[in-house]
C-alpha cells in the first residue's frame, strides 16, 4: 500500500515537475542566447555567401520599416555569418529614386541567437536615399539593444522567436532531467560493484547476507535503503 501511495503521489506531481523543468529550460535557453550574443563577435564568425531567394524577398517586403514606397530589388548574394549560438544575415537591396533617378541603397542585418535553434532575434535597418541635396541615412533598430562590455560593442537581440524557444526549452529540460538522474544512477552502479565485492549494496558493510546486519537492507528488497 505504501509503494502504491508513493507511485500515486509521483503521478500527481509529474505534470508540475515537467512544468518546472520546461520553465527552467526556457530561462536557460534565453540565457544561452544572450551569452552567445555577448561572447561571440560577428566579425570573427564564419562567413558564408548564399543566393537570395523568394523567402528573402518576402521577408524584406513584410518587415522593412523604411522605404516601403520603393520597388526594391535584392542584391545577390546575401552574407551569412555563423558563430556558435549566433547567426547574422545581411541583406542589401536597391531601388531607383523617383526624385533623382539614382539608386537608393538599403541594408538589413538580421541577428539571431540561441542553441540549438535561434530563440532571440533583432534587425537593424539602414536606408540611404539618393536625394538632392544628400540627406542623412535612416537607421532603425528593431528588437536590438546595444551593449559595450569593453571588448567592443554588441547588438543583443531581444525579440523572442517562439518556435525556437519551445525547441530549446525542451532540449534544456531534457538535459536538466538527465542531470537529476545522475545521483540515482551513481547509487545503482555503486551498489552493483558492492554486491560483486560481497558487501551490502546500500551501506557497503562487508558480509553479503539476506539481511545487512548494519543498516537492515534486505537483498530480496532491492529498493530498500538505510
Amino acid at each position: 500500500m505504501e509503494g502504491a501511495g508513493r507511485r500515486h503521489h509521483r503521478g500527481r506531481t509529474r505534470p508540475l515537475r515537467l512544468f518546472v523543468l520546461l520553465l527552467l529550460g526556457g530561462v536557460a535557453s534565453v540565457g544561452v542566447a544572450l551569452f552567445a550574443a555577448l561572447a561571440n563577435s560577428r566579425e570573427t564568425a564564419t562567413l558564408h555567401w548564399h543566393p537570395t531567394d523568394a523567402d528573402d524577398f518576402l521577408w524584406w517586403n513584410e518587415s522593412m520599416p523604411v522605404g516601403r514606397d520603393l520597388d526594391w530589388t535584392l542584391v545577390d548574394p546575401r552574407r551569412r555569418r555563423v558563430h556558435l549560438g549566433l547567426e547574422s544575415i545581411t541583406l542589401e537591396a536597391r531601388a531607383i529614386s523617383r526624385e533623382t533617378g539614382q539608386p537608393d541603397v538599403a541594408t538589413a542585418e538580421r541577428i539571431r541567437a540561441g542553441w540549438p535553434r535561434p530563440c532571440l532575434e533583432g534587425v537593424t535597418w539602414f536606408l540611404m536615399r539618393a536625394t538632392s541635396p544628400p540627406s542623412s541615412p535612416e537607421i532603425v533598430d528593431e528588437g536590438l539593444s546595444p551593449i559595450d562590455l569593453g571588448n567592443g560593442a554588441r547588438l543583443i537581440p531581444t525579440r523572442l522567436i517562439m518556435g525556437g524557444l519551445i525547441v530549446d526549452s525542451i532540449v534544456m529540460a531534457t538535459v536538466f532531467a538527465g542531470f537529476g538522474r545522475i545521483p540515482s544512477a551513481t547509487r545503482r552502479i555503486r551498489g552493483v560493484f558492492r554486491r560483486r565485492a560481497g558487501r551490502c549494496p546500500t551501506c557497503g558493510y562487508p558480509g553479503l547476507e539476506v539481511r545487512c546486519s548494519e543498516c537492515g537492507f534486505r537483498l530480496d528488497e532491492p529498493r530498500g535503503s538505510c
